[in-house]
């Protein structure tokens, strides 16, 4: 047989399949000696990756495989004598495959290289690539992490410039291109991309270097601001500009523009001194830079927001509400008037730390995005997921990974297993099976994979058959965000309510708040929500200055106050719109029985209803009428003093001034204790409320953490702090009687994560700790 074999492969040569002019199969490459050179020397790139050579004999077999593949998937698209020269060869050399472990390596090699350059060709025939002109972008990164990636500031402070907006001419075939800027911006940066559904304007964000290195606090700072410019290159122009960084331009079928910004004010709360981090969240424009406005409220980053095939806005949202700050940046959904902001996936997981750059997949209902990491550049691994298959593990409450499907296993989920050695970036879905990509060999860069470099991507045809297929590549600059430059199917529009309608206040329905994806604990009856607002982080960027209590780089907030819940589990209430809040169901004795480790908010004039309690995804509202709207909206009935902010001088001190400090006065004696629970000041607490601390329990990022992920129903704070069972305690010294009004008190504190500051000023600071009440926060 082996002998056979040797035989046909003799024949094989003798017709010209396995030797000669490789590339005579790909007629359009004569003459592009320089990228056939590069084209094949990505090839071994390729091979390297899985620790190979393209002469091996796995190689060559598994180069056929993904061919035939390839092949099989195209038929259903292009006529068959289209594809008839590609499928003859494949035919010829799937007999000489079948011999490959008995022929020479430099045999093994000539099969490899003529299987690539066919398979190559085919891709070109793609009809969801042929002959389509692409978009891109050429970048210098700064390398830290995606937190910096976007804000101008960053780029002085490395010295990183350079870059612009091209066209690819011929994909594929040439490395033609055409230059859309052509020198007329000054020296600068330049990131983020998209084409308008007309395919006639592109939509870029570039920030101008400055002379000298303006301190981060100057008016003088350089920001990201949005530009456009026709695909013929005429018609270049600004359309933001200012103090804010503007980028993540995405064109809406309204005909306006959903875009990234820091205006809505604000820092992210766990940044070191030497990185100024503003929070920057959804906005939206008219196309020609007008009616700029907040759609999003949510107190930290967001990113790349991208449109649905339903009209919807996906984006991703950093989401760590007394949670992990390096974790939960997970896939968003909200119309384009900002209203109705979903979690769609990746909020309650530790398996992928971050969802990056999704995008609708054309003739589906999935939707592809780069799982990546939290301390390092934007880039990792591609991931598709179903919207129709999400769902929370019901031992866990986290995401099922039913739901998603990894293209790319061989590139682990960046910091969450590792980091990569190669990494996928801007990608473009063309349907469920054919991408366009942005891809580097070498490892992602970032804060914390050891990279420092910013490791260059090229552009490139990728299938989930495993065909890789470089188009473009330039050694001093990462190419990125491909995009076909041709007019696209434009998803429905959605109607916003006129303007003259709106309100400052928005309504909720809560339909049973008993629907719980874990069961609420039996004999505990809910009876009232109460609605905290988070506070933005404002006056300094670094984590823990100042500190705000026990939790690690936690929220400030205050509670706006309770609403009723009815017997049926239903409330139906008012909220004031453009606030992060969230709810906590609270029972008959003041405790929370649940609480959310998230924020949501609504716009002016927005009516939205809630299933249940951390329901299952997919819960449907039950046929039923509900109590609560047979009357109307109930209105917040504020809380105690101490609690808009919180202030634990003014909400908790006065309860043990009037209970404990009779015996908890720090002084020796007969009933005394030497646990001190009086309100003097000792650094920038009380000595109350750090003598405290080892009877309360809270959430936080780390490991101090009540709950890391999820909450349990039954398990916060009151439910878990000692506190609350001293409280208890008929055998306390003398008895405990508290008033329930003061009992109420000490459960909210400790459900509200137990701080002991409602605000970041030091001014108001000083006024909280002498026990003084402040008004809430200017920037909300």
């Amino acid at each position: 047989m082996a002998k056979r074999k040797i035989q046909v492969v003799a024949l094989l040569i003798c017709a010209g399949f396995l030797s000669g002019d490789l590339r005579a199969a790909t007629p359009s490459l004569r003459g592009e000696d320089s990228l056939a050179r590069q084209v094949e020397a990505d090839w071994v790139a390729q091979e390297r990756r899985w620790n190979r050579t393209p002469d091996s004999p796995q190689a060559v077999r598994e180069a056929l495989q993904r061919a035939e593949r390839l092949l099989a998937d195209l038929e259903r698209a292009l006529p068959e004598t289209e594809l008839e020269p590609e499928a003859a060869t494949l035919r010829g050399l799937h007999v000489a495959v079948d011999a490959v472990d008995h022929m020479a390596s430099e045999q093994r090699l000539a099969l490899y290289t003529r299987l690539r350059w066919t398979t190559r060709n085919l891709s070109l025939k793609n009809p969801l690539l042929a002959g389509k002109p692409l978009v891109f972008m050429k970048r210098h990164r700064f390398v830290s992490q995606m937190l910096h990636e976007y804000l101008g500031y960053f780029y002085d402070y490395g010295d990183v410039a350079g870059g612009g907006v091209f066209v690819l001419e011929n994909p594929g075939r040439s490395f033609q291109t055409r230059d859309l800027i052509a020198g007329r911006l000054p020296r600068g940066n330049y990131t983020t991309l998209a084409l308008s559904y007309d395919g006639g304007t592109v939509y870029f964000a570039y920030a101008e270097r400055a002379a000298e290195k303006p301190d981060f606090y100057s008016p003088q700072r350089r920001c990201f601001h949005l530009y456009a410019v026709g695909a013929d290159g005429s018609h270049l122009r600004a359309l933001t500009a200012g103090p804010e960084d503007d980028f993540d331009p995405c064109p809406l079928p309204d005909g306006g523009l959903a875009f990234m910004s820091t205006r809505r004010g604000g820092f992210g709360r766990c940044h070191n001194p030497w990185e100024p981090l503003p929070a920057y969240t959804l906005h939206r424009m008219n196309a020609d830079g007008s009616g700029v406005r907040t759609l999003s409220w949510h107190e930290t980053n967001e990113w790349h927001p991208a449109v649905l095939n339903d009209g919807r806005i996906v984006y991703s949202r950093w989401d760590y509400v007394d949670r992990s700050a390096a974790n939960f940046h997970g896939l968003w959904t909200t119309h384009s008037d900002g209203s109705n902001p979903a979690v769609l996936f990746g909020n309650y997981t530790l398996r992928i730390n971050a969802c990056f750059q999704p995008h609708a997949i054309p003739g589906s209902d999935k939707i592809l995005f780069v799982a990546g990491a939290h301390h390092a550049d934007v880039g990792g691994s591609l991931v598709i997921v179903d919207p129709k298959r999400i769902a929370l593990e019901r031992g866990s409450g986290e995401d099922s990974f039913d739901a998603i499907e990894s293209l790319t296993p061989e590139v682990t989920y960046p910091e969450a297993n590792g980091w990569p050695t190669s990494w996928f970036h801007g990608p473009w879905p063309l349907s469920e099976n054919h991408f366009l990509v942005a891809f580097s060999f070498e490892t992602l860069p970032g804060m914390s994979s050891g990279e420092n470099r910013d490791t260059r991507t090229g552009l490139y045809y990728f299938d989930r058959f495993g065909n890789l297929e470089l188009l473009y590549r330039d050694a001093d600059a990462s190419c990125m965000y491909p995009i076909p430059l041709e007019p696209r199917p434009s998803p429905p529009r959605r109607v916003n309510p006129p303007a003259e309608e709106l309100t400052d206040e928005g309504e909720f329905v809560l339909s049973d708040v008993q629907q719980s994806l874990f069961p609420l604990p039996a004999g505990r009856t809910v009876q009232q929500l109460r609605i905290f607002q988070v506070l933005p982080k404002t006056h300094t960027h670094v984590a823990n200055q100042p500190r705000l209590g026990y939790a690690n780089a936690e929220s400030a907030r205050m509670l706006l106050g309770t609403v009723p819940v009815e017997a049926d589990g239903s409330a139906y209430f008012r909220v004031p719109a453009r606030k992060p809040i969230y709810f906590q169901a609270v029972d008959a004795d003041g405790r929370a029985v649940q609480t959310m480790r998230s924020v949501t908010y609504l716009q002016p004039g927005e009516q939205r209803g809630c299933v249940g309690c951390h329901e299952r995804p997919g819960t449907v509202v039950a046929n039923r009428a509900l109590l609560a709207l047979r009357r109307p909206p109930s209105t917040i009935t504020p809380g105690p003093a101490g609690t808009r902010p919180l202030s634990f001088p003014l909400l908790v001190q006065p309860v043990l001034d009037r209970h404990c400090v009779r015996c908890h006065d720090g002084q020796a004696g007969l009933g005394k204790s030497p646990l001190a629970l009086t309100g003097q000041v000792q650094d920038e607490f009380t000595r109350s409320y750090l003598n405290l601390k080892p009877s309360v329990r809270w959430n936080e990022w780390g490991g101090a953490s009540l709950n890391e992920i999820t909450t349990r129903p039954g398990r916060c704070g009151a439910d878990q702090s000692p506190l609350t069972q001293v409280l208890a305690d008929a055998n306390h010294g003398p008895p405990l009687r508290l008033p329930e009004e003061d009992l109420r008190r000490i459960y909210l504190w400790l459900d509200a994560n137990a701080p002991f500051y409602g605000t970041y000023t030091e001014p108001e600071r000083m006024a909280q700790l002498r026990g003084e009440p402040v008004p809430p926060p200017a920037v909300q």
